[in-house]
């Protein structure tokens, strides 16, 4: 049987490979320039990473923690990704300076799109930690 973590990790290699295919197929429609392309690219990967991250610190932490100190956890996870996201926005701006504005639109589209994603693995793996 498939594990909880492994299923996500699944879904979220699924959620990279059609958001980039979505990136290489309509990019050029969004962009006239190619480093507004590279940066959601990374932004991508950003966002990949943090997922990742999170499901390893969860795992960790889960196992020997009140469910208060999960809340806490959960909140500084998700307040660690809106700051580490405007250093990455921030960066990109002073960088690139090319189609900063749809940049930023496209980046926050992403951030809602694994917003959704963390918030349902936080939650399921909350469920499953109680009935554990």
């Amino acid at each position: 049987m498939i594990s909880l973590n492994n299923k996500y990790i699944l879904y979220l290699i699924l959620l990279n490979v059609v958001l980039i295919t979505g990136l290489i197929r309509g990019g050029k429609l969004i962009f006239t320039d190619t480093p507004p392309l590279a940066g959601t690219g990374a932004a991508i990967a950003f966002f990949f990473l943090y997922e990742i991250l999170v499901m390893l610190i969860t795992n960790r932490k889960s196992k020997s923690i009140t469910p208060r100190q999960s809340v806490n956890l959960f909140l500084g996870l998700k307040v660690g990704k809106i700051l580490l996201s405007l250093v990455f926005i921030v960066i990109y701006a002073l960088a690139v300076k090319v189609e900063t504005k749809r940049f930023v639109l496209i980046f926050v589209a992403l951030y809602f799109i694994y917003l959704m994603f963390d918030t349902i693995y936080l939650a399921r793996n909350e469920k499953n930690r109680k009935l554990s």
